[in-house]
């Protein structure tokens, strides 16, 4: 642009050099010369503007292009945002049931440790049950050894007393049979006593007699 105005007032100084009318031929000349260089530079100036022209179109399309994209990557990110912020409803929905599962989790954790103290403290009763029982099986193990001993005491004792009942048996068979030879034997006595006091009754009565028939 500073290029321009350049050559407009040297422009204008030649043409007011020449209207002046005070030159002569050689001055003529070199401001002919000068003149020629000036429209040079204003023919390049005028290319200059030309492909300047260009690079604004080609900047304007550029910007064109730009803005568009920008408009679509406005929608784009506003399309973004939407999903985000409905997203963000989803997570913020989906913490607010976390934290009430948290919650619950937290309450059942409490629960769980109370039970688990509860648990510790019947585990310690049962323990201590355990180490009765222990000792109490401890106590009836010997009670059984003592009874083992014991039985074999009275096993001794019973093969001893059945052998004794056996020679008692047998000394009662005998004895039963002596008892009952004895009897046969009291019973022929007795026969014969009975048989030996009717002859002393007849003895008596003949004699009875005989005193009779003596008197």
């Amino acid at each position: 642009m500073m290029k321009r105005i350049t050559i407009g007032v040297w422009l204008a100084v030649v043409v007011g050099l020449l209207a002046f009318g005070g030159c002569n031929g050689t001055e003529n000349a070199d401001l002919q010369g000068k003149l020629d260089r000036m429209k040079t530079t204003l023919d390049e100036t005028k290319a200059d503007r030309d492909l300047l022209k260009q690079d604004v179109a080609r900047l304007e399309q550029s910007l064109e292009e730009a803005e568009s994209d920008l408009a679509k990557t406005r929608q784009g990110a506003a399309v973004v945002k939407g999903r985000l912020d409905a997203q963000v409803g989803k997570l913020t929905s989906e913490s607010g049931q976390l934290t009430k599962k948290v919650d619950a989790l937290t309450e059942a954790r409490v629960a769980l440790e109370k039970t688990v103290a509860e648990l510790n403290t019947a585990k310690g009763s049962l323990q201590h049950r355990v180490d009765d029982l222990t000792k109490s099986r401890g106590e009836l193990q010997m009670m059984v050894e003592n009874l083992v001993d014991t039985r074999g005491m009275l096993e001794t004792q019973v093969a001893s007393l059945t052998k004794a009942r056996d020679a008692a048996r047998t000394d009662a068979k005998t004895a039963q049979a002596k008892i009952d030879q004895l009897s046969s034997k009291l019973k022929v006595q007795t026969q014969q006593m009975t048989a030996l006091q009717d002859q002393v009754v007849s003895i008596r009565a003949v004699l009875a007699q005989l005193q009779e028939k003596l008197e």
